[in-house]
């Protein structure tokens, strides 16, 4: 199958970027319209309530880890947080070691949220991958974290 190429790149190490992107960008319209539209979230709202549900548990975790999990500057993290608090699926509070530091912890209700949302999300997941074999999505892994591994060592 030839790659769909609308910019005429005739470079490959272009082309593998372009669709990189523009895969990004498919999958987030993809999931958004077919998982959390109707829950009012975007994937960025999904993904920051997932971490601090799985990763930051009960304690919660402060913006910079936050930040650091999802690779989001500090700006939209901090926008993300505040449309949250606003829609009462996040709460902001000082740590109680560091009154500087705000751990940002979810509600009853985002838990709840994703409770519902995950089964239509992991569905989506499998509706996107479903014409791929198991050995080409086990490929496609490994290069995609071989590449993200180098390019967070390059950025670092």
């Amino acid at each position: 199958m030839k790659p769909v190429n609308p910019l005429k790149i005739t470079y490959p190490n272009d082309l593998i970027v372009y669709s990189i992107g523009r895969l990004y960008v498919l999958l987030d319209s993809y999931l958004y319209n077919t998982a959390y539209k109707e829950y009012n979230l975007n994937s960025s709202k999904f993904n920051l309530l997932m971490v601090i549900k799985h990763v930051g548990k009960e304690k919660g975790l402060s913006q910079r880890e936050l930040g650091n999990n999802l690779y989001v500057t500090a700006a939209n993290i901090t926008k993300l947080i505040d449309a949250l608090e606003k829609e009462g699926l996040v709460l902001r509070g000082a740590a109680p070691d560091d009154r500087r530091v705000n751990l940002i912890k979810i509600t009853e209700k985002s838990s709840r949220l994703l409770d519902e949302i995950w089964p239509k999300h992991v569905a989506t997941l499998n509706k996107i991958l479903e014409n791929f074999s198991t050995s080409d999505k086990d490929k496609l892994n490994q290069l995609l974290q071989a590449f993200r591994k180098d390019m967070e060592e390059r950025a670092k």
